[in-house]
């Protein structure tokens, strides 16, 4: 099942053509837009490619976009309102290659965490809308429209866009990486987070990250969403062994990647 579903999240077109000059759109839905800041921060690496690239539309930083056919188009942020639902629906029926940017493309992230709390807890943080931004259930842009590759992260790693990029204009298929974290823990030769009794997610996580987050002293959150074998009854009794209850366990796991994890992982928990 796990493998199946990992299967379906990094949907892979086989047989891509090189492309001359593919016209490129960059666009956010609802987030923090860290994850286009993720393409600019690429520096003279990014200046490297424009030259390889027809960037067509970028509103974030682009005074004059295009709206015409994509022949690859990034974007980042998840559905929330009737607005993204609308932009998300657009630019798909004029891409040929859609690409999911970052955690809240991908799982839904932290704004969707929405789901699991009152309304009366955010209300207050609420424009008076209009409906053009009515409310919509908070859900990763798959749940709507077909996604073609997905670059995951809170935020992604911009050596991993650049590569994306390369690879997709040389007509290489993109590759993927469903090993845990914990694979890139032991090559970086990181002690086991859980051993010492941190609640780290690493085992139940993709990797891809270099493990970023455990070099530098903290636990895994998840941000890149469930690896393809995430054994998550082992996990959960390690955690329950270390003292935690299931309402923080469950906590854990929403953060990020609630959404993905919720069918298979919350069921073990009372």
């Amino acid at each position: 099942m796990q493998n199946q579903k990992v299967r379906k999240l990094y949907t892979i077109q086989s047989g891509l053509k090189k492309m001359n000059k593919p016209k490129v759109g960059i666009y956010g839905l609802t987030g923090c837009a860290g994850c286009q800041l993720s393409i600019i921060f690429n520096e003279d690496e990014i200046l490297d490619l424009i030259s390889l690239i027809d960037l067509r539309a970028f509103p974030f930083i682009k005074e004059k976009n295009y709206d015409e056919e994509f022949d690859l188009v990034f974007m980042e942020g998840l559905v929330a309102s009737a607005n993204d639902l609308e932009v998300l629906k657009k630019v798909r029926s004029k891409t040929k290659i859609l690409v999911a940017l970052g955690a809240c493309a991908h799982t839904g992230c932290i704004p969707a965490y929405r789901k699991w709390t009152l309304k009366e807890n955010y209300e207050h943080l609420l424009y008076k809308k209009d409906d053009i931004i009515k409310d919509e259930d908070p859900s990763p842009i798959e749940n709507h429209v077909k996604v073609d590759f997905t670059i995951p992260g809170c935020p992604p790693d911009k050596h991993e866009i650049l590569t994306f990029i390369k690879d997709v204009l040389k007509g290489k298929t993109p590759k993927t990486y469903n090993n845990p974290v914990c694979v890139e823990c032991r090559r970086n030769n990181n002690d086991c987070l859980l051993i010492v009794g941190k609640p780290c997610m690493g085992p139940i996580t993709a990797g891809g990250c270099h493990s970023i987050c455990i070099n530098g002293g903290f636990e895994c959150w998840g941000c890149r969403g469930p690896s393809g074998d995430a054994n998550y009854d082992a996990w959960i009794e390690i955690l329950r062994e270390q003292g935690h209850d299931d309402e923080f366990i469950k906590t854990r796991m929403k953060i990020f990647a609630g959404l993905k994890m919720e069918e298979d992982a919350f069921k073990i928990l009372k």
